[in-house]
C-alpha cells in the first residue's frame, strides 16, 4: 500500500463495486516550475489537502481584483500562507508603466528564495499563470521556442481551438524582456538561477 505525504489527508470516493478509493486531488493544470515554485489553476475545496502537503509559504494570484474564493482564502488564513495579489489579466496593460511595475513585482517576489515554496495560479492556470512562468524562463536562458512551446503545452495557442494561450502582446513582452538588466535581490536569488 502506498503511504501518503506526512499530513496529506486522502480524499475518499466511492470505486468499483461499492468499494472506497483514497485519492489526491491537484489543482487543475498543477505542475513544478522549478523547485519551490508551483502553478495551477484556482484551487478549490477537493484541492486544499494537495496544497497542504506542499508546505506552502505563500500563493501568488495573478488573475483579476475580484475577491478571492471564500474556501481558498480560509484555507490561506487558516495555514498562515501569505496571499499576494497581482493583477495580470489584461496584456495590453503589460506596455504601460503600471503593468511593468506590476509583473516586475511579481517576478521579484518569485525570484526571492525566502518567498517559497510558493503557488502560482489564475482561474484556469493557462494564459495569465504562462505569462508570469515565461519570464521566469527567460531568466533560466530559455530560447523563445522553448518559452512558447512550454506555453502551448498549458493553454494552447492564444489563436488556437481553445483560445486561452498567452496573446500577442504578452509574446511581444515575453520577446522584449531583457533578464539581464532585470534588477532583483540576487541574494536570495534561488539556486536554479545562475
Amino acid at each position: 500500500m502506498t503511504r501518503p505525504l506526512p499530513g496529506l489527508e486522502l480524499q475518499e470516493l466511492a470505486g468499483p463495486s461499492g468499494s472506497s478509493v483514497k485519492v489526491v486531488v491537484p489543482p487543475i493544470n498543477f505542475a513544478m516550475v522549478v523547485p519551490g515554485i508551483y502553478r495551477s489553476g484556482h484551487p478549490n475545496k477537493k484541492n486544499l489537502s494537495f496544497l497542504k502537503s506542499l508546505g506552502l509559504k505563500g500563493i501568488m494570484y495573478v488573475e483579476g481584483t475580484e475577491e478571492y474564493r471564500r474556501d481558498s482564502l480560509d484555507f490561506v488564513q487558516a495555514e498562515g500562507i501569505q496571499l499576494h495579489r497581482y493583477d495580470l489579466s489584461k496584456e495590453s496593460l503589460l506596455f504601460t508603466q503600471k503593468g511593468r511595475e506590476t509583473i516586475y513585482a511579481a517576478l521579484r517576489l518569485l525570484l526571492d528564495s525566502t518567498n517559497h515554496p510558493i503557488l502560482i495560479h489564475d482561474d484556469s492556470g493557462k494564459s495569465t499563470a504562462t505569462l508570469i512562468v515565461s519570464l521566469i524562463r527567460r531568466m533560466q536562458g530559455w530560447s523563445l521556442t522553448g518559452v512558447y512551446a512550454e506555453g502551448d503545452m498549458f493553454s494552447g495557442p492564444a489563436g488556437g481551438a481553445e483560445g486561452d494561450g498567452v496573446g500577442e502582446a504578452g509574446r511581444e513582452f515575453i520577446a522584449l524582456f531583457e533578464p539581464r538588466k532585470f534588477k532583483f535581490n540576487r541574494s536570495a536569488k534561488p539556486s536554479w538561477l545562475d
